[in-house]
């Protein structure tokens, strides 16, 4: 099958391009290139940059394409989708928008959606099911609502024009390609930590709010191997899913482990304890998020492999090489 990835660029579609590739897929990347820039580097794949906010640049690029995968948004740290979400709001809609169209025009098998566990911003009970957002408030910031808005898009596609959907809810992807941006808070907390800690030397180092918010780490491929695997089977047709681990760290117990690793490995002097200085957060930050993972390891048979420290480990070992 010939498969448009939009967003292929971003480091989880790094992850199921070869996948795809290796299982006899043809597959047509697409991106703007946006976050970073110009991005050097061998592709097995035919490749395309292209403004998918532009009707004319969507048809253009999903002429004869069976499944529909994307990936395409703005995606930022904490501080970063709080700050940015107009542009994050209306892009990312729009674009998600010319895409369904375009593959209700075409005739595509599937629409494959990577949507995130932020649509769950406002819940309170713990684990997140799948499908708790039925009855809860929309999200707060306009990232998570661009989020939610793709999903019912998805959903509504779907009722009105019989196009099948498959919808993942990732839970804080954790990757050794993701680097820390300049003003902390704008990429994700582990890039953040790792740079801060072991790469600036900072102590006391800064932190968001009290650090005491809980995140379950998820390891990027195995995020990206149910997405790969489970492209168009019938088990993932018109479904939700969460993928995430389920060991819920506080951003203080993070930190402490990257900064003990950091000593291990002779880049922080040891005899000195690791200090905090609390800077102000968003209103809306989320607490705490732990994900009910029993849909997707009951009909996909899909568990993550990789814990925090071992990712940890990896990601660190990449960041000081």
């Amino acid at each position: 099958m010939k498969v448009l990835v939009a967003g292929s660029e971003g480091s989880l579609m790094q992850r199921v391009i070869p996948r795809l590739l290796e299982a006899g897929h043809e597959v047509l990347g697409c991106d703007h290139m946006l976050r970073y820039g110009e991005v050097q580097r061998q592709r097995g794949y035919e490749f395309r940059r292209c403004d998918l906010c532009s009707e004319a640049e969507v048809a253009g690029v999903t002429a004869g394409v069976d499944v529909v995968l994307q990936s395409a948004a703005q995606v930022y740290g904490t501080r970063g989708f709080h700050s940015r979400g107009a542009d994050i709001l209306s892009a990312d809609v729009r674009l998600h928008a010319n895409l369904l169209r375009e593959s209700v025009r075409r005739g595509v098998r599937r629409f494959v959606y990577i949507s995130s566990s932020v649509v769950y911003e406002r819940a309170e009970a713990l684990p997140l099911a799948e499908d708790d957002t039925e009855d809860l408030l929309p999200p707060s910031s306009d990232y998570g609502l661009s989020k939610l808005v793709g999903e019912r898009l998805c959903a509504a596609y779907r009722r009105d024009y019989g196009l099948p959907y498959t919808i993942w809810r990732p839970f804080n992807v954790i990757t050794p390609l993701e680097r820390a941006d300049a003003v902390q808070g704008m990429s994700h907390v582990f890039a953040d930590f790792i740079a801060l800690l072991l790469l600036r030397k900072q102590n006391p180092l800064d932190i968001i709010g009290t650090g005491h918010q809980t995140r379950c780490f998820t390891w990027i491929d195995d995020v990206a191997a149910p997405i790969a695997h489970h492209l168009t089977s019938e088990a993932t047709r018109n479904q939700v899913f969460n993928l995430g681990s389920t060991e819920p760290v506080t951003m203080r117990d993070l930190a402490k482990r990257i900064y003990a690793r950091g000593i291990e490995r002779g880049v922080i002097p040891p005899g000195r304890d690791l200090e905090f200085n609390c800077l102000p957060a968003h209103p809306a930050d989320v607490q705490r998020r732990e994900p009910d993972v029993r849909k997707a390891r009951e009909l996909l048979g899909w568990q993550p492999e990789v814990g925090l420290d071992e990712s940890l480990d990896r990601c660190i070992e990449y960041a000081l090489r």
